[in-house]
């Protein structure tokens, strides 16, 4: 089926599963502004169609970051991003993380399985959220990569959960919508498991 196609070696998910849960698995479709399909492609141009995204818990909050193209406009998110050639999904999330926040994390539990299906003008592109709940075991929130990354702070689930999520609906941008519904069912999944 073509909603389940994606760059992820199913025997590598299996083995997360194994370590760090089985996750719950959801599918959302959204339309894509013409800018934000054009940054799915550049990325599929590169043979990535997924993302490792981290919920990383400190001090009564969570990490979170905001990009350049959407500074300074209260909206922030999870940090995430994908493997590279030859990495595995856990490598990439330490070492995306790292560069998103400055913190070194552990993977604690895989909470989601996200199937994305970006509706572009042109055409559907069909996407994969791996969705982690993470502790920092070193660093400080500071991102490494300032290219990439605005500004990295923590916010409260509340905070997360009231606000943030009401500026992302109201963008008008698809990726933020996806990434609105995707907050929402991490957090209602985590108190499915009493984490």
């Amino acid at each position: 089926m073509a909603s389940t196609l994606n760059d992820i070696n199913e025997n590598e998910l299996a083995a997360l599963i194994d370590t760090y849960g089985t996750p719950k698995e959801f599918h959302f479709e959204a339309f894509f502004l013409d800018y934000e399909c054009n940054l799915v492609k550049q990325t599929e141009a590169k043979g990535r169609l997924h993302d490792i995204t981290c919920f990383i818990q400190q001090d009564n909050g969570f990490v979170v970051i905001q990009k350049p193209n959407y500074a300074k406009s209260g909206i922030y998110r999870a940090p995430s991003g994908g493997a590279h050639l030859g990495e595995s999904l856990q490598q990439a999330a330490v070492r995306e993380m790292y560069e998103e926040t400055g913190l070194t994390i552990q993977l604690d539990r895989f909470v989601l399985d996200m199937h994305l299906t970006v509706v572009c003008t042109d055409r559907t592109i069909y996407w994969r959220s791996l969705v982690f709940l993470a502790t920092p075991i070193g660093g400080e929130i500071k991102p490494i990569d300032t290219r990439e990354i605005f500004d990295a702070k923590v916010m409260t689930r509340d905070h997360l959960l009231g606000p943030v999520n009401q500026l992302m609906e109201e963008s008008g941008w698809g990726g933020f919508k996806y990434r609105a519904f995707l907050t929402r069912e991490f957090f209602r999944r985590v108190d499915e498991l009493n984490i």
